[in-house]
């Protein structure tokens, strides 16, 4: 592969695109039947979900915009050693694919001729620091931290509203629209962290389902232009097994 190639695959970027089905309403229940969840507010809402998030070590994200046309789908695990995988893409043979397994950083798959190239984790040039290197998606997809999304979402709460019952992907969730003050909010997350990637609002009203444990099946929110934000979560719990691609080469190496 020229180094030509690895930069360009490595400064692809994410371009936001949904990954589940839409939602269907329910009957109404007894309040006395409703789990905990579904009667949150302003003050217990977020911290429930913080705190159900954070013990948590595995989930499956599902990134992308309003449309439902799946294109980011990432394996994420944060216990211990951070790992995750991660495919981009929604055509045969341009599905690009990270993954970050002991330490290192790697690009690969069908759209960059099932060849492999790699960065230490940790590589400036991997975490878009270096301003002579294009990390693209692989700095979004090094600072995910679902459980730090929340925490810092904790202080930036401005209202809350619950919008009721709904199935969201076959799962039993309450619906609530938060309004957020997302300077607050942004400001508290990482330089790269997806939920910056969008123009939004000073007062962002943001869409969030949880289930019966508290944990977050989707998030979605508007941003300013054409830009709309969808994050949906499945599969909590569940460990994942990341593998290092064979024949890897480093970047910058010479057949990079």
């Amino acid at each position: 592969m020229t180094r030509a190639r690895t930069l360009t695959l490595w400064g692809m970027g994410i371009s936001a695109t949904v990954v589940l089905a839409a939602c269907g309403g329910g009957g109404e229940d007894d309040p006395q039947d409703l789990p905990a969840s579904a009667s949150y507010g302003i003050e217990t809402l977020i911290p429930a979900v913080a705190k159900a998030v954070g013990g948590e070590d595995y989930v499956h994200l599902g990134i992308g915009d309003h449309r439902g046309r799946a294109e980011v789908q990432v394996d994420l695990a944060w216990a211990d050693e951070p790992e995750l995988r991660a495919l981009t893409g929604d055509e045969p043979g341009e599905f690009l694919e990270f993954r970050r397994v002991s330490g290192r950083m790697y690009v690969g798959g069908e759209a960059a001729g099932n060849t492999w190239t790699w960065l230490p984790d940790d590589d400036p040039r991997a975490l878009g620091e270096d301003d002579d290197f294009d990390s693209g998606a692989a700095s979004v997809l090094l600072a995910l931290d679902v459980p730090g999304d929340y925490e810092a979402l904790v202080d930036a709460v401005d209202k809350v509203e619950n919008k009721g019952e709904e199935e969201m992907g076959g799962v039993a969730a309450t619906h609530y629209l938060v309004t957020v003050d997302s300077q607050a909010w942004r400001g508290a997350l990482a330089e790269h962290s997806v939920h910056r990637q969008f123009e939004v609002e000073d007062a962002l009203l943001v869409d969030i389902w949880i289930d019966e444990s508290s944990l977050p099946v989707r998030l979605e929110y508007s941003g300013t232009g054409n830009d709309d934000a969808r994050i949906d979560y499945t599969s909590w719990g569940t460990p994942i097994a990341v593998v290092e691609p064979e024949d890897a080469e480093p970047v910058g190496s010479r057949s990079s």
